[in-house]
């Protein structure tokens, strides 16, 4: 009987776990050079980071890249959950070329469930 339990209680572990990289929403955005420093002018060296600064830039700094608002990361709480699950590829020098604006356009992809992000991937996308 307790191993029927366990078993019970291990399939549901997993099931709430895979459920728990669902597709939340999708937006473009464009990381530019102003981007790459936080609100009080200091240098961020983080592509999380950088990809916070954007979504505070579009929803609370006036949007200066001109960029559509995304439905979620209207609160800084919300932008707060960008910071440690960042998905991209590391090969590259990303933040300079983010600087040296080589990269500009990305898409991002923000998975989790019940307003709870467990990932956001960031890939290069064509403008």
């Amino acid at each position: 009987m307790n191993r029927m339990i366990a078993a019970a209680l291990s399939l549901s572990l997993f099931a709430g776990a895979a459920s728990a990289d669902n597709l939340m929403f999708e937006y473009y955005a464009t990381l530019s050079p102003q981007d790459t420093y936080n609100s009080k002018g200091q240098p961020l060296n983080d592509v999380c980071a950088i990809v916070q600064q954007d979504r505070a830039n579009v929803h609370r700094f006036g949007n200066p890249d001109g960029e559509q608002p995304d439905p979620f990361f209207n609160t800084t709480a919300r932008r707060g959950m960008i910071a440690g699950n960042c998905d991209y590829d590391r090969s590259h020098h990303t933040v300079d070329r983010i600087r040296s604006q080589f990269i500009g356009f990305v898409l991002v992809r923000v998975y989790g469930s019940g307003g709870s992000v467990t990932r956001v991937q960031i890939l290069e996308a064509a403008g």
